[in-house]
């Protein structure tokens, strides 16, 4: 067995069958990678290719996505994501973990941390707050009410996640595109996800787990993004003296995608430092 190709299996939690891919050795330092809302584990190939060689790395496809067991209507919180990652690390024997998340999967990375101060080395956050504002949660509501979108082919679904991004290189779509898609029987591509997902996007505010988080945390932002200003920032120095904030030039919303070796620097060093 190759350790540092991707390895597929299911763990079941909460009655679900949750999807995750693995690399590396299983005696190294457990690193578990939580995709953003919407994506699935495939997104952080790269990155886990990389690291792979010093940690064993676990990418999960969160409840409703990829290739996970879709979950009721209104099970779809950061609370009942974060309790996955918490059954997952239980079954699996995990300690000492680092948690690497981007945007929701910060988020969930952040609240199962907190509730789990024993199994946890460190956290990474990368671009996103403690706060979901109303403005964004609507703008998630706006989306659900358009409904999912259907593809003739992959380009056409890599053309349409790439928008106006420039700073992503094309092959991420392609990537992207790929493992992200299923295929109907009318011959559409169509996204692997619960559109139910979306409904539990609501305002929220998790300064209370922030609080009592006890593991080291690194959040990184995009140069580019505007998803966590100055007056959040504040608030986590407040709360946290010895958080690291990393701001990353030539990068949005999806660091790992924008600026893939800023991103990966700052993760290694950030787990060494600690």
């Amino acid at each position: 067995m190759e350790i540092n190709l991707p390895r597929e299996r299911y763990i079941n939690s909460d009655n679900l069958n949750i999807h995750i891919v693995e690399w590396g050795d299983p005696e190294n330092q457990p690193l578990i990678l939580l995709h953003h809302v919407s994506s699935q584990a495939r997104t952080w190939d790269n990155f886990a290719s990389v690291v792979s060689d010093n940690f064993y790395v676990i990418a999960i496809d969160m409840r409703g996505h990829g290739d996970s067991d879709w979950a009721n209507e209104g099970e779809y919180t950061t609370e009942h994501y974060a309790y996955d990652v918490e059954q997952i690390a239980k079954n699996m024997g995990l300690t000492n973990i680092i948690v690497v998340g981007g945007s929701l999967g910060g988020r969930v990375g952040l609240v199962f941390a907190a509730k789990n101060p024993t199994l946890v080395h460190s956290v990474i956050m990368e671009d996103v707050g403690a706060v979901r504002p109303a403005t964004i949660a609507q703008g998630f509501a706006d989306r659900i009410a358009s409904g999912d979108p259907e593809f003739s082919d992959l380009e056409e679904c890599a053309n349409a996640l790439k928008g106006n991004n420039i700073l992503s290189p094309y092959s991420v779509f392609q990537h992207q595109a790929k493992y992200l898609t299923k295929l109907t029987d009318q011959g559409k591509y169509i996204y692997k996800r619960d559109p139910n997902i979306q409904k539990d996007f609501i305002p929220l505010d998790l300064w209370e787990y922030v609080k009592i988080l006890q593991a080291p945390l690194l959040l990184m932002i995009g140069d580019q993004s505007t998803i966590v200003g100055e007056d959040q920032q504040n608030i986590f120095k407040e709360l946290l003296p010895n958080i690291v904030i990393r701001v990353v030039k030539n990068a949005g919303h999806i660091i790992v995608h924008d600026n893939f070796d800023a991103f990966t620097k700052e993760v290694v060093e950030f787990i060494k430092s600690v």
